[in-house]
């Protein structure tokens, strides 16, 4: 079952609440996918949701429970576990336009590591070079890399070199989340 509890957190001024499956990891991720939520922001055993996403998983059957007992409910299924990972370092970001060619540049000159720069670049190479890119994100943390691409209309990826493809839709865009390595 997926379980939400009620927002109360204040964080970058917004308030936050979580998003849980006391089932599956891989239920919450998929009802995660659904509302739009982004794979890195996976901590471990939650999502966090703003407010208005809190509003949407309610809508979208999920249940609304007191934190604690959130939490029981994660330990009694053995989902509980609080990430000890640091957070992601963001090595790239911008908001605007891009095609494909200057995401290959960006590649070249932000991973110093040729293995995963050939990965994401191999990726890549499945995407028309005509499609325009309307947001970029690439994050780095211990044994893992993110690629997050933003579009207007979603394309398809070759996830062959990947370890993990994900696509959202939020924000009137397409999300593809490519990445390297494990959590």
């Amino acid at each position: 079952m997926i379980l939400v509890d009620t927002p109360r957190w204040i964080w970058r001024g917004q308030v936050w609440g979580h998003l849980v499956s006391d089932s599956s990891i891989e239920e919450l991720h998929d009802f995660a996918r659904k509302l739009g939520k982004r794979r890195i922001g996976f901590q471990g055993d939650h999502y966090d949701l703003s407010g208005a996403e809190h509003e949407r998983a309610l809508e979208a059957g999920a249940v609304n429970v007191d934190s604690r007992e959130l939490v029981r409910r994660l330990r009694k299924a053995g989902l509980r576990h609080r990430s000890k990972k640091p957070g992601w370092n963001i090595v790239y970001q911008s908001d605007r336009s891009h095609y494909l060619p200057e995401i290959v540049e960006v590649l070249a000159i932000a991973i110093p590591e040729k293995t995963r720069r050939a990965r994401f670049t191999e990726a890549l190479q499945s995407v028309s070079p005509l499609v325009k890119i309307v947001g970029v994100l690439l994050v780095e943390r211990v044994d893992l890399m993110a690629l997050v691409l933003e579009f207007h209309d979603a394309p398809h990826v070759d996830s062959e070199r990947l370890d993990l493809l994900n696509y959202t839709y939020a924000h009137e865009r397409h999300v593809v989340e490519m990445i390297i390595g494990q959590e």
